[in-house]
């Protein structure tokens, strides 16, 4: 199951890293029409920020599957190795709530942008579209930090018997 959830985390983080191309496009060509000809292109403000939705919120399934998030180890090294990886499942729980938390309340804003209509003020893009990218982003790293819960807790379970 890891490794099925590694393989599309690292789908979506492609997806971001394409994402992250087209924004750095997107601004270069602008900078470069507003310079050289006085001519920028409408409405860049607004594909830079669905992009930055999905740069942002797309590849932060793989940083948990790859348990590569900024860590403080203040107490791992004058505490048992038991107790490390207790700390590590209890902090992987807390995260994983977190995240289902962040899931579940951006629900309700998606389903108001739908239905009041929302959209972007240039463009009458549907700011639905940038909420999509936001709640797949959570929805998949919820998934994620469920699939490193699971295995902590087979590994811990493994490593006490």
């Amino acid at each position: 199951m890891h490794g099925f959830a590694l393989a599309a985390a690292r789908l979506l983080t492609r997806v971001a890293a394409l994402f992250l191309l087209a924004m750095m496009a997107l601004n270069v060509v602008d900078v470069g029409l507003r310079s050289g000809f006085n001519a920028p292109i409408f409405g860049t403000y607004e594909i830079i920020e669905f992009l930055l939705a999905a740069v942002a919120f797309l590849a932060i399934p793989e940083v948990f599957l790859r348990d590569q998030h900024i860590t403080i180890e203040l107490i791992d090294q004058v505490i048992p190795e038991q107790a490390v990886r207790w700390l590590k499942l209890i902090g992987t729980f807390v995260a994983l709530v977190f995240v289902a938390l962040l899931t579940w309340h951006m629900t309700q804003p998606a389903r108001e942008f739908v239905q009041f209509n929302d959209v972007t003020i240039d463009l009458h893009l549907p700011i639905i579209w940038k909420a999509a990218l936001v709640l797949a982003g959570f929805a998949a790293a919820a998934v994620a930090v469920a699939v490193m819960f699971l295995r902590e807790l087979s590994a811990l379970g493994g490593r006490a018997g």
